[in-house]
């Protein structure tokens, strides 16, 4: 059921189906027992694979496309934007990486200034967010155009995604992530005006670094690790 909620939220943006990916790799790492550990890996190993191979070069190439419809202040905006979210997806790891290394706790008791400095966080991501829909609404038709032409890759991605992970479990996950995978292909979909946070990611999106995407990747391998 987890996983038709994560499937179903079929967004617009092809940088969705790498959110979703990242979505499966957190549920399995951490939901699947230890003597699982190999084929969580290989699902990983095989995924980050596809990603990097099918989904990251046609992102790559959609978002130097509307890099071509921003003017040189919104794109020094928008590096402006990126530098301060590097800072709080940075901290934002550490902190996930700290709690996976915590084997055995049953709770951990946040400090004050780790609730202050989340506090502050969340009030700076919300400018973020805000600043970077000014500049997706200063180009509506771009960007329609660019969900027009990357939708049915999308739904592609999803499929054969899903298809990874459905094979490379043990046979007791196979049908649900099989079943759960099928999906529905919305017709018009790709119409759609952007309603959410994945838009955002896009505009924050830096094909040469590959940021945000290479820092979920490596908080990911490390946690992994940490589970070994």
């Amino acid at each position: 059921m987890i996983m038709k909620r994560i499937h179903n939220r079929n967004i617009l943006s092809g940088i969705a189906s790498l959110i979703m990916i990242i979505a499966v790799f957190i549920l399995l790492s951490g939901c699947i027992r230890k003597s699982m550990q190999k084929e969580v890996e290989r699902v990983v190993e095989e995924v980050l694979a596809y990603s990097a191979r099918t989904i990251e070069p046609e992102l790559k190439l959609l978002r130097v496309k509307l890099d071509r419809s921003l003017t040189d202040k919104e794109k020094q905006l928008i590096d402006q934007y990126r530098d301060q979210a590097k800072v709080m997806i940075d901290s934002m790891i550490n902190f996930q990486v700290k709690l996976s290394e915590l084997e055995g706790e049953k709770e951990y008791r946040l400090t004050e200034d780790e609730i202050s400095y989340y506090n502050d966080s969340q009030k700076k991501m919300r400018q973020i967010i805000t600043s970077c829909w000014a500049v997706l609404d200063n180009h509506n038709e771009a960007f329609a155009l660019l969900q027009r032409e990357l939708y049915p890759q999308t739904v592609t991605w999803q499929k054969e995604v899903m298809e990874i992970v459905s094979t490379n479990l043990p046979a007791g996950f196979r049908d649900e992530f099989a079943k759960e995978g099928s999906g529905i292909k919305v017709i018009g979909m790709e119409q759609l005006s952007p309603n959410n946070m994945q838009q955002v990611f896009f505009i924050l999106y830096e094909p040469k670094t590959n940021f945000p995407l290479n820092k979920v990747k490596d908080m990911l391998q490390r946690m992994l690790e940490d589970n070994r």
